[in-house]
């Protein structure tokens, strides 16, 4: 591609109107996931920005064929750039059309890295990168070293080509714990799933948020989406990621009480990130927890996935439900001799 050309966006108003080709980037790129959508980056600056975006995009003519979401963060020591959507996305990535050219990871950061002066930047941290990422091999630009460490584990549960049920996916053990869920559930009342639509998805959000809530107060912490912030940018991205048909929030009743929301993430017509979910001590003895992850299993099942990603952390719930570690890794840059 002889007219490939990049250029780096530095403003709000410019990050605001990169949406309709970053959107068709998105759509193209089979493996790419909601957290490197603008449907769920550009709600997340909208929270949380510092007006100094570092977005860089590779375009093909009118066409655009990569983009590496970033944004400087100033501290005392020193200005530094990060991934937008980091602390709430659990994988950041660049985002390459399956035809970019090679080295196109390289380009896109080597023009991040050079909008500031020489030494105003002190670092730069490419965190929660997924196996696959383009950047976890990246080149360091003239000027800078690379350091390479593991990051957190996000255990994925493989499912297999053929699976018709939960039989031949999880554990005997897991699936004894379903089974008494169910039949606890039974006797409480019967069980019922029903999944957000547009019309009820405002209405379900807040309920998330008040479970939420109570499931980490037993923990001693408030739980993340009673922060305004949090709640702000998921009041905005939701509705955005069910148009596009990347999320899936889903709300448990037991005996007609509700009693868990689910917040799933859906990932083209092959994976399901399980994001976040609220349940009410009060239903401790049916399980909620259980019964909604079998539930999305199965429907991952059903509609022929291959992976179901219970994201970053390794509880140990996760493993009992046969998924494995997948670590993730973060790419750090220095300016050359401060490593």
């Amino acid at each position: 591609m002889s007219d490939v050309g990049c250029n780096v966006v530095t403003n709000d108003r410019d990050l605001a109107a990169l949406q309709p080709c970053w959107s068709e980037l998105w759509r193209g790129v089979p493996e790419a996931s909601p957290f490197q959508s603008p449907e769920w980056l550009l709600p997340w600056w909208r929270a949380f920005g510092t007006g100094r975006p570092r977005v860089a995009v590779l375009r093909g003519g009118e066409r655009m064929l990569g983009a590496l979401p970033l944004y400087r963060l100033d501290e005392p020591g020193g200005g530094k750039l990060l991934p937008l959507g980091a602390g709430l996305s659990d994988y950041c990535d660049a985002l390459l059309a399956p035809d970019a050219p090679d080295g196109a990871a390289d380009r896109l950061l080597a023009a991040a890295l050079a909008v500031d002066p020489p030494g105003a930047l002190a670092r730069c941290d490419l965190i929660d990168l997924p196996p696959g990422s383009a950047l976890r091999d990246v080149r360091a630009p003239p000027g800078w070293s690379v350091w390479r460490e593991d990051g957190e584990t996000c255990p994925v549960l493989a499912l297999p080509s053929g699976a018709r049920d939960l039989r031949s996916v999880v554990p005997a053990s897991m699936r004894r714990k379903i089974s008494m869920a169910r039949h606890r559930a039974e006797r409480g009342g019967g069980s019922a799933i029903e999944t957000a639509t547009p019309d009820t998805l405002g209405a379900m959000l807040p309920e998330l948020v008040r479970l939420h809530g109570l499931r980490w107060q037993g923990r001693g912490s408030a739980g993340v989406l009673t922060d305004p912030l949090v709640h702000a940018f998921h009041r905005d991205a939701t509705p955005r990621l069910l148009a596009a048909e990347m999320l899936r929030m889903q709300a448990l009743r037991i005996g007609g009480k509700l009693a868990a929301v689910f917040y799933l993430l859906l990932a083209g017509a092959g994976r399901v990130f399980a994001y976040l979910g609220g349940f009410d001590p009060a239903f401790a003895y049916e399980s909620p927890g259980t019964l909604m992850f079998a539930a999305a299993i199965e429907d991952a099942i059903r509609e022929g996935r291959r992976e179901f990603h219970f994201l970053r952390g390794g509880e140990a719930y996760k493993y009992a439900w046969g998924a494995l570690d997948q670590p993730s890794m973060t790419v750090r840059l220095l300016p050359a001799g401060r490593g």
